[in-house]
This record gives structure tokens, sequence and C-alpha cells, in this order.
């Protein structure tokens, strides 16, 4: 399946939204990175820690209503469950990993991907 699901002069703005909906539901950390160029998986990966596992669900399910009220834009797939500590939200262009602090630090996606530019954002979302 092709990552494109919209128009790509339309994805910078998307993963943006994506970032500023999960600060404005008090997601902490929130990154994006621009991993167009190092990745055939996505052109954007968004990274956000929740604060427990009700916050999680409740930014997961929170992101897809506004995508799709926003941008009529509903996910290929959702993997991985609130217990698990790790969410992902398949935009197509853009993934969403929503994590715990413990996961994300045990991953450490952003050291990964350390070669791929950041997004920079508000400080407090839209």
């Amino acid at each position: 399946m092709p990552k494109k699901v919209m128009d790509p002069a339309r994805e910078e703005s998307f993963a943006r939204f994506c970032a500023e909906t999960l600060q404005d539901k008090l997601a902490e950390e929130v990154t994006v990175l621009a991993v167009r160029d190092l990745s055939s998986i996505a052109d954007y990966f968004i990274i956000a820690t929740a604060n427990s596992q009700p916050h999680l669900k409740a930014l997961a399910s929170h992101l897809e209503r506004q995508a799709r009220d926003q941008f009529a834009v509903r996910p290929l797939a959702v993997d991985g469950e609130p217990a698990s500590e790790w969410v992902l939200l398949d935009f197509g262009a853009v993934l969403v990993h929503l994590m715990s602090e413990e996961t994300r630090r045990r991953y450490d996606l952003e050291r990964l991907w350390a070669d791929a530019p950041r997004l920079t954002l508000s400080a407090t979302g839209r």
C-alpha cells in the first residue's frame, strides 16, 4: 500500500495539525521528525508522550476524531493498545507514535532517527 493518502503539499500541514492537536490535549514532548529523505515508510513521524493509559487512549481517539473532522482523513491502521503503552496511528505519510514515558525512553526513536530534521512547533499548540 502506498504511503500517500493526501496531497503532498498538505502533508506538512497535516503533520503540524496532528502535533498541535496532541499538544492541545496535553501530550508531553511532542516531536515531529521529517523522515521523507530517510524512510520509505512515511514522510513524518510524530512522537508524543502520554502520562497514563487513559491519557494514551484519549490522545489516540481525540486525534482520530480531529483528523476526520478537520482534514477528512482516517488512519489506515491503528496498532497497539493503551495497556501496551504504545499506540501507532498510521495516516499514510504521517505516522503518529503515542507512548508512555518509559516506553519512549526504551525505544528512543529520536536517537534512531537522529538524522531527521525536526519541525519547530509552538510551545502551546494552536
